[in-house]
């Protein structure tokens, strides 16, 4: 029987290629790669080490998949592409027993002879490539037309298979249970090392098999910063701003959405701000719908939250959310991407006020009978007592 994809959409792959005129499309762009491949390759964000999906229009013509030769034996039983090669990278042999190519281009050259590939539009990544392998790419598909098809894989991935949401609604859903710990565990004395300890441990407890990414701002250190890397060991004390941005991982899917705290107090301006971002945010997010655009949506919101707040610092509002933490729709003020059912999103609102940086956001599915919030049962309460 042949291999069928789990999460990848390749009926919409192939229909925006129908429809951009592309007849193969090669992809080696970390997150591309993974999506149709649905091998989670580690070390693709390498320059010198592609994994490489090579993606024909015409069904009858078998894809293929090129790979190190430290991740052949992985890759085909990852991958429900059959033609899996390899070519000699980090191991010379493996317990595969079979022909490695002396690197990429040789084993990229016998899938595109092999093929009979000559004449055909195809569709790469583009500039999003390091320029040394796009130059040799570029040489090696000589004789063949060449488009950038960065954008359009974009758009096929913005919208969301079944398996896809499955992971993704997981993922949010430990993730707010990590708030609810992280909330919890905000305490006089504590630190913001063991508010990391217990988000993170929290995820792993409730069905993450990782942690997508966590940022804490916790104290006069980072309360300012969008995304502190590490703690940095701050005491919380009484009237200490808080804030968490992240999100638990499931099958290579992230949640993400943040919460913003004080401890024990803060003054009404403070309350008011936190009001106004969480109202304005929550109407705008349940209130998309299929057919508008990333920039239709950037401008509502800016105007329905400049009604209360003036210089509102936003470049964007919001995006998709998938093998990527940040997809299409990219809401800012140029974007062009048309919102369609079946996409997982986030809308985040944030705002500077004596130095501190309030941050919140949600996460939501539009489908075609409306929007869901996957993280309306999260508290926003802005102080916590203690």
């Amino acid at each position: 029987m042949t291999p069928k994809p789990q999460f990848f959409n390749e009926p919409r792959l192939r229909k925006t290629m129908d429809e951009e005129g592309v007849d193969l499309v090669i992809l080696r762009g970390n997150e591309n790669s993974k999506y149709v491949s649905e091998f989670f390759n580690n070390g693709g964000q390498l320059a010198y080490r592609p994994f490489t999906v090579f993606f024909f229009r015409d069904p009858a013509v078998a894809p293929a998949f090129i790979v190190p030769a430290v991740d052949l034996h992985l890759a085909m039983d990852s991958t429900w592409i059959e033609d899996v090669r390899a070519y000699a990278m980090a191991e010379f042999f493996t317990d595969i027993d079979t022909h490695f190519y002396d690197n990429f281009f040789e084993a990229a050259k016998a899938v595109l002879a092999d093929r009979k590939v000559k004449g055909l539009t195809i569709g790469t990544e583009g500039e999003g490539l390091p320029a040394g392998f796009k130059a040799q790419l570029d040489a090696l598909l000589d004789g063949n037309r060449i488009v950038d098809f960065s954008a359009a894989m974009e758009r096929v991935r913005m919208v969301k298979t079944p398996e896809e949401i499955r992971r993704l609604k997981l993922a949010t859903d430990i993730t707010v249970k990590a708030h609810a710990a992280f909330r919890d565990a905000i305490a006089l004395g504590a630190t913001d090392n063991d508010l990391f300890r217990v988000a993170t441990t929290s995820m792993i407890e409730n069905g993450a098999d990782g942690i997508k990414f966590i940022n804490i701002g916790c104290g006069p250190k980072t309360q300012y910063a969008a995304h502190a890397p590490f703690p940095v060991g701050h005491t919380i004390a009484r009237g200490d701003f808080v804030k968490v941005d992240m999100g638990a991982s499931v099958l290579g899917y992230g949640g993400d959405f943040v919460r913003s705290y004080f401890v024990g107090e803060t003054s009404d301006r403070h309350k008011e701000i936190w009001r106004h971002l969480n109202d304005v945010q929550m109407e705008l997010g349940m209130g998309l719908k299929p057919g508008m655009t990333g920039g239709e949506i950037f401008d509502r919101g800016y105007e329905m939250i400049s009604k209360h707040l003036t210089n509102f610092p936003r470049e964007f509002v919001g995006h998709g959310l998938g093998l990527g933490s940040h997809e299409e729709p990219r809401m800012n003020h140029v974007n062009k991407t048309v919102l369609e059912p079946n996409t997982v999103y986030c809308i985040e609102f944030s705002y500077y006020h004596e130095g501190i940086r309030h941050h919140t956001e949600e996460t939501f599915l539009i489908t075609d009978s409306g929007v869901e919030c996957w993280t309306k049962d999260c508290p926003r309460d802005l102080v916590v007592s203690v």
